[in-house]
C-alpha cells in the first residue's frame, strides 16, 4: 500500500545567495533577470534560459560575463530594455541541486530583482520543502513569503500554478474580512471602479444596507490589502 505523504504545496520564498542574478541585480537595482526555463546541461554547467528587463541590459549582462560562476552566455534578441539570453552556470552552485536533493522544483514566474531571487516553489509533500530548507541552510538566506497547501478536490489547471502571484491570488479571500469582501465584491459588479463610475458610493452602501461612511472604510482596507498583491502580479509579467 502507497504511504500517505500528505498534501503537495506551493511556496513563494524570497532568497539571497551566491549567485550571478543576485550579485548583478544588486548592482543595477533598475533591472531584473527572469528564470523562463532550464535547456540543458553539461560538463559541469547547467544552461538557463533567461529574460532580462533593464535600461541598460547590454551592460546587465556584460556584469553577469565577469560573475565566478557563469561560464557561456548567448544573447538570443535585444530590444533596448529587454533581452533574452541563454546563460551556464555552474552546477556545484546552482539551486538546481538542492531542488534536486529535495525533489522540489520552480515554477514561472521565478525572477530576480534588487538582489533577491522571488521564487514559487512546487514541493509534492512539507517532508520535501524541508529537505530543500536543509539543504540550503548556511548558503542560502531564505525567507517564506506565502505557502498553499493544494487540497486534492480542488480542480486547478498548469496555468493557474504558474500564473504571477498565484499564492497571493488564492489567499486573498482569506485577507479580506467577510464585510470587507462583500463591500469590494459589490462595488466591482456594480461598476464602481469604472471610469466614469456606474454607481456611487452612496447608492452602493443603500445596497449594502449601510452607512457611506462605513462603507468608504471597508473598501479603503480591502483596497490596502489587495492592491500590493495587484502591484506584485504587474511586476512579475512585465
Amino acid at each position: 500500500m502507497a504511504k500517505n505523504r500528505g498534501p503537495a504545496l506551493l511556496i513563494e520564498l524570497e532568497q539571497v545567495h551566491d549567485c550571478c542574478a543576485v550579485a548583478v541585480s544588486d548592482r543595477m537595482n533598475d533591472s531584473k533577470i527572469k528564470w523562463l526555463a532550464t535547456i540543458g546541461r553539461d560538463r559541469g554547467y547547467i544552461t538557463n534560459l533567461f529574460e532580462i528587463v533593464s535600461s541598460k541590459p547590454k551592460e546587465f549582462i556584460d556584469h553577469l560575463k565577469t560573475h565566478k560562476t557563469v561560464g557561456e552566455i548567448k544573447v538570443i534578441s535585444s530590444d533596448g530594455k529587454r533581452a533574452m539570453i541563454t546563460m551556464q552556470t555552474r552546477i556545484a552552485v546552482s539551486t538546481a541541486i538542492h531542488l534536486q536533493k529535495s525533489g522540489t522544483s520552480w515554477i514561472e514566474p521565478t525572477w530576480t530583482e534588487g538582489g533577491v531571487d522571488h521564487v514559487t516553489m512546487f514541493a509534492p509533500d512539507f517532508k520535501s520543502f524541508k529537505r530543500f530548507l536543509e539543504s540550503v541552510e548556511g548558503e542560502y538566506d531564505v525567507k517564506i513569503k506565502a505557502k498553499k497547501y493544494i487540497d486534492p478536490s480542488t480542480r486547478l489547471s498548469l496555468d493557474s500554478f504558474r500564473s504571477a502571484g498565484f499564492l497571493q491570488l488564492k489567499t486573498a479571500s482569506e485577507l479580506l474580512t467577510d464585510k470587507q469582501m462583500e463591500a469590494f465584491d459589490t462595488a466591482c459588479r456594480y461598476g464602481y471602479y469604472e471610469n466614469p463610475k456606474k454607481v456611487t458610493l452612496d447608492e452602493l452602501a443603500q445596497k449594502l444596507g449601510t452607512s457611506e461612511a462605513a462603507l468608504s472604510e471597508l473598501l479603503r482596507k480591502a483596497e490596502k490589502k489587495l492592491l500590493p498583491i495587484l502591484s506584485e502580479i504587474i511586476r512579475a509579467i512585465r
